[in-house]
């Protein structure tokens, strides 16, 4: 939860675009171009945690503590948010341990404020922002270029009603792969393995193919998730949001390391909608050219 830290370690080895070659050999010997899983947010919509942030800072009293990474440091602890995001832990729970959290970061133990689940749920509503429509639209033309196209994301319960209100994304894609339905979250190998398993079914049952790990395309806004996808052995790129000042900075050596990774998380060095589109085409650039 959060916008990711970037490194520059992340820059140089994460950022790729696709070269053709892969997928054109596949095309030529099991009929079929690959298959392509897509990130959700982040990557085929906006997200606004600064907005969730301030709705739930909302509903504290006005003179608390608003320290909304303290809150989260406090449910990381409690493994809240894995449950939570895994499937393992219900709306109510998730709520009620929500509040706990929330309450003592603000440092109101002895004075509980008057907080719903309604609320809770309300305020969670505000990180779901615009679909990117220009990446919707490219995912669609991959598909024509006989790829099969899935999602793969650790998106909640609520959030995933949000996303299909804004994107029904079981009549778009081939495999939808949410965290919460098969109790592991990306990073965790167990996820690449259960999506690469669905993904081999699509494959069998529209080409009567196999599919190969090395024919199999990710992207992802989070470092650590593309890394994972790396060690299963498929093909994975960073899709990078900084923006173009905080990256000529980079290219100018007129940033530290450090620097960048406090920057990159912060929402006025970021890049949404039709930018970040962009970006997200670029990585497939030569494949769509071809």
């Amino acid at each position: 939860m959060l916008w990711p830290e970037i490194s520059m370690q992340d820059l140089q080895e994460l950022e790729i675009v696709f070269e053709a070659k892969n997928h054109i050999n596949c095309l030529n010997t099991k009929n079929y171009a690959g298959f392509i899983f897509f990130d959700i947010g982040s990557v085929l919509l906006d997200l606004d945690w600064d907005a969730y942030i301030y709705e739930v800072q909302k509903l504290l009293p006005e003179n608390a503590i608003k320290d909304h990474q303290k809150t989260l440091k406090i449910l990381k602890k409690e493994a809240v948010l894995k449950q939570w995001c895994t499937g393992k832990m219900g709306a109510y729970n998730y709520a009620q341990s929500f509040i706990k959290a929330l309450t003592e970061s603000a440092a109101l133990e002895h004075k509980i404020p008057n907080i719903s689940i309604h609320d809770i749920k309300r305020a969670d509503t505000f990180v779901v922002g615009g679909v990117r429509l220009s990446v919707v639209e490219l995912a669609k033309k991959l598909r024509e270029k006989n790829f099969g196209i899935g999602v793969l994301s650790n998106a909640t319960t609520w959030h995933e009603v949000l996303i299909e209100k804004k994107l029904p994304v079981r009549d778009i894609f081939d495999v939808t792969i949410f965290s919460q339905d098969i109790g592991y979250e990306k990073p965790e190998p167990q996820i690449y393995e259960l999506a690469f398993l669905e993904a081999q079914k699509f494959i069998s049952k529209k080409f009567n193919a196999t599919l190969d790990v090395k024919d199999v395309y990710f992207i992802d806004d989070t470092p650590v998730n593309v890394r994972a996808a790396y060690k299963v052995g498929w093909n994975a790129s960073l899709v990078n949001l900084l923006s173009d000042e905080i990256l000529f900075k980079v290219s100018s050596n007129k940033m530290s390391d450090q620097e960048l990774k406090d920057v990159s998380c912060k929402r006025e060095n970021l890049i949404f909608g039709y930018n970040a589109s962009q970006r997200v085409e670029k990585i497939f650039g030569n494949i769509i050219k071809i």
